[in-house]
């Protein structure tokens, strides 16, 4: 019976917040651009030029009938500055944009192991007889085991993610793929146990990964 694992939630909903918050940040230097540092260069550059004119008792006053703050401005932000908010949120705008991508892209995606071998929801796939190396070298960090494959006289990879998409399914297809391959094509870590012995709790893995990362 084939086994799928679709895209996890949790790894969208990490990126799409995370994309959320880089909008925010590009809001942010876009006001100052365009609106806070030309205010404080305005009040800074009237502020200067009283003072020159030695009438900084006037600046209350002054200050108070333009509806500005009668506190002290401080140097003026030059054209500079103003340019380089401009520019910050262009830069934060573009992370935006990626990170929102990220799980627009990921929407629907899956993988499935078969008794042949292993197929993607975006064309990808191998046959266990293909299989070159399976490298778990960051498997226990991070979840992830890279599948080289021949494809046609090609080497191809194919990796195999238990954060991107649903984990005891995935675990499970790492496991199919292993039971398929010669076990000396295994590398970075030994073979996973039988789907029956999973008996950690998501909870419990992530904070296993997390220490074994550390």
């Amino acid at each position: 019976m084939p086994i799928r694992a679709e895209c996890d939630p949790r790894y969208s909903r990490r990126f799409l917040l995370m994309g959320l918050g880089a909008i925010a940040l590009a809001l942010w230097f876009l006001y100052d651009g365009a609106i806070t540092y030309p205010n404080q260069r305005e009040r800074a550059l009237a502020h200067d030029e009283l003072m020159e004119q030695g009438r900084i008792d006037d600046w209350p006053q002054y200050a108070s009938e333009r509806g500005w703050p009668t506190s002290y401005p401080g140097e003026p932000k030059t054209e500079g500055d103003i340019i380089m908010q401009f520019f910050m949120a262009a830069m934060a705008g573009g992370v935006a944009l990626l990170l929102l991508s990220i799980p627009l892209r990921a929407r629907g995606r899956w993988i499935e192991a078969s008794d042949s071998g292993v197929t993607s929801s975006w064309g990808q796939s191998f046959h266990y007889d293909r299989v070159l190396e399976l490298n778990k070298r960051q498997w226990r960090s991070k979840g992830i085991a890279k599948v080289t494959y021949d494809d046609g006289g090609r080497k191809r990879r194919f990796v195999i993610d238990d954060y991107k998409f649903d984990r005891y399914p995935t675990d499970d297809i790492l496991y199919e793929v292993e039971q398929h391959i010669d076990p000396a094509l295994i590398t970075g870590g030994p073979p996973e146990p039988p789907p029956e012995e999973h008996n950690e709790t998501p909870a419990d893995v992530s904070i296993t990964k997390a220490n074994d990362s550390g």
